[in-house]
């Protein structure tokens, strides 16, 4: 696994951990944990904030990205490994096998929901605590040689009548 894969994962993993709410989701607060500065994002409204890695190896680079409040959505979080070759060994920067995040995001209060798809099987599986939600879907992640690693998260930032 390539070192800086490693470092951001287990740094994401330790802000979600302690994260206690949306609140949490600033570009400052986000750059800080996570050890990166967020700047402007040009291909989203002001307010948006991102940043992208330096080549990590073998063409695999990372994105942080900060999305701003609106009157429907709530500051949302998200994080995703990248590579120009969808079909590059995902083993590189397999640094959040799901059974690890799983384990500590709930030992850390966040409680797991899986969400069925209409037509059978599982559409994604949900973390939620107090107001914050990550959502992981199957495109989200990649079977390493049989570990799930999760090589994108997200928060489903949608702002319900309970947090208006």
């Amino acid at each position: 696994m390539l070192p800086g894969a490693h470092d951001v994962a287990q740094r994401v993993t330790t802000f979600l951990s302690n994260a206690a709410s949306t609140a949490s989701f600033t570009p400052a607060v986000i750059g800080r944990a996570i050890g990166v500065t967020l700047g402007p994002d040009p291909n989203n409204d002001s307010g948006w904030a991102v940043y992208h890695s330096h080549d990590l190896g073998q063409g695999w680079t990372y994105w942080v990205q900060f999305a701003a409040g609106e009157a429907m959505m709530k500051p949302g979080f998200r994080l995703w490994f990248d590579h120009p070759n969808r079909k590059a060994d995902a083993a590189l920067v397999c640094a959040l096998p799901l059974d690890q995040l799983r384990a500590s995001l709930t030992s850390h209060g966040w409680v797991e929901r899986s969400v069925p798809s209409e037509i059978g099987g599982i559409l994604a599986i949900e973390f939620a605590k107090a107001d914050m939600v990550l959502t992981l879907t199957p495109r989200d992640g990649a079977d390493v040689h049989g570990i799930a690693c999760v090589l994108s998260l997200q928060t489903a930032d949608r702002r319900d009548r309970s947090s208006e």
